[in-house]
């Protein structure tokens, strides 16, 4: 998880690593003869400083124009329902990671329920 926070985000000192929780999911799969993928996604809370280093992006990220930012929780989550509302790019990993961000914003306000 370290390293692919690094990776992904150029995350500096990542601190404070807790459990969230794990994510199961199966999507339709046209590679390799398979019809069906099944992929567990572990997800975790954790500190990191504030300054992001420099990511370690792939080709086709860089290529997309990725880049890591900063984003109030609850403008990520309106950005990508608006994403998936209003474009045919709203993939399965968006439906993903808004419902997450979703849980993460619901346990915010209740701490008291456990989400995950």
């Amino acid at each position: 998880m370290i390293r692919e926070l690094q990776e992904e985000t150029g995350a500096q000192h990542i601190r404070d690593i807790r459990p969230f929780g794990c994510f199961e999911e199966y999507r339709p799969w046209y590679r390799d003869g398979a019809d069906v993928m099944h992929m567990f996604s572990y997800c975790f809370y954790c500190q990191v400083d504030r300054e992001l280093g420099t990511p370690t992006f792939e080709h086709y990220e860089i290529h997309n124009g990725m880049r890591a930012v900063w984003v109030n929780l609850s403008h990520a989550i309106a950005h990508n329902k608006a994403v998936m509302a209003n474009s045919d790019k709203a993939g399965q990993s968006l439906v993903r990671e808004t419902m997450l961000l979703e849980m993460i914003a619901q346990q915010r306000e209740n701490p008291q329920q456990a989400t995950a």
